[in-house]
């Protein structure tokens, strides 16, 4: 076998390796450009900018592993509006500022908006892109109006998040409980269940699984770490800006093909590799900046960071070439 062949063969088997590589040469680009990058003074500040990037990643991770083209594009706008309530209606009233009611209402709204994504694209077949921008332009509507201007979080609980927990930065403790829960799922059926869904929902189908629940349980958990996302966010921005839903979007679906999860495939990839996905932009966004690059350019990396974790996604998670061409000649007229 070939060192490309071998190469290609890693990357088949650990999907996650594409990113892994990207981030360990962006985290060294880093340290030379600024050394500073990761002293002790600057760890909460670095965990608290990433955890919006890495756990709207991860959200957005189970709608794509479905497959039959599943994605959810309002994962972003949904966290945004789980901000909103917290900042417009929760923290304003007694008792609901208090973390214990705040939080668990904070994720019934983005779960409740994925699981109804969910019976869009499961139950009622619409595509995907179509529900769920639909639902992405209806939350950016929603949230402009909710929000005619910014207020700011002065509670201190909220506030605490930008800190730290002993020597724990809380952006790292919020990134953490989507990556235990998933490890949590992946002890159930479930978890196997739905890579077979996104690999083949006909043979799923055929094996005697409701493909329906699977998908809908897919999409609802994804609206779940979303609102976990939504208590990064509000922590990061310590306001109730209704502009971070379009803004973390593009950059949450680059990371999960980045990730080696193949958009529209599905059942291949996994959280792990969209999280890396999500430090190769924040590596390189950091970087950028550092190197005084314009603001309008993070856009176009964010694009071309898209079309090249799809090519590399398609190129090296699909069938191998030889089977590729014999598939050709089969289906080929005599």
């Amino acid at each position: 076998m070939s060192k490309t062949a071998r190469l290609f063969l890693l990357l088949r088997t650990h999907t996650f390796v594409f990113a892994l590589v990207i981030a360990v040469a962006l985290f060294v680009a880093n340290l030379i450009a600024l050394p500073a990058f990761v002293s002790v003074g600057n760890w909460d500040t670095n965990w608290s900018t990433f955890a919006p990037f890495a756990i709207l990643a991860v959200a957005s991770t189970p709608a794509v592993l479905t497959g039959g083209g599943g994605l959810d594009l309002s994962i972003a706008p949904s966290a945004n509006l789980a901000n909103i309530v917290l900042v417009l209606y929760l923290i304003p009233h007694s008792p609901w500022s208090s973390w214990w009611l705040a939080i668990p209402v904070m994720l019934a709204v983005s779960t409740a908006i994925g699981v109804f994504n969910g019976v869009l694209v499961a139950v009622l077949r619409y595509p995907p892109v179509v529900a769920t921008v639909g639902m992405l332009l209806l939350l950016l509507g929603l949230n402009t109006r909710l929000v005619p201007f910014p207020v700011p979080v002065l509670t201190p609980w909220v506030q605490g998040l930008s800190g730290d927990i002993g020597p724990v930065p809380w952006g790292l403790v919020l990134i953490a409980i989507p990556l235990v829960l998933w490890s949590l799922l992946g002890l159930t059926p479930f978890l196997r269940t739905l890579y077979l869904v996104g690999g083949n929902a006909a043979t799923a189908y055929s094996a005697g699984v409701n493909v329906a629940v699977v998908k809908v349980a897919a999409y609802g958990i994804g609206g779940f770490f979303a609102g976990i996302g939504a208590l990064a966010l509000t922590a990061l921005v310590q306001t109730d800006d209704p502009n971070l839903g379009l803004q973390y979007s593009l950059i949450a679906l680059a990371a999960v093909a980045l990730g080696g999860t193949p958009i529209g495939m599905g059942g291949r990839g996994g959280v792990l590799g969209s999280m890396l996905g999500a430090a190769v932009i924040y590596l390189l966004q950091n970087l950028l900046i550092v190197s005084h690059v314009q603001n309008n350019w993070l856009q176009v990396v964010y694009g071309a960071m898209l079309i090249a974790g799809a090519v590399v996604g398609a190129r090296v998670t699909g069938p191998p070439r030889a089977a590729r061409a014999a598939s050709r000649t089969k289906a080929a007229p005599a």
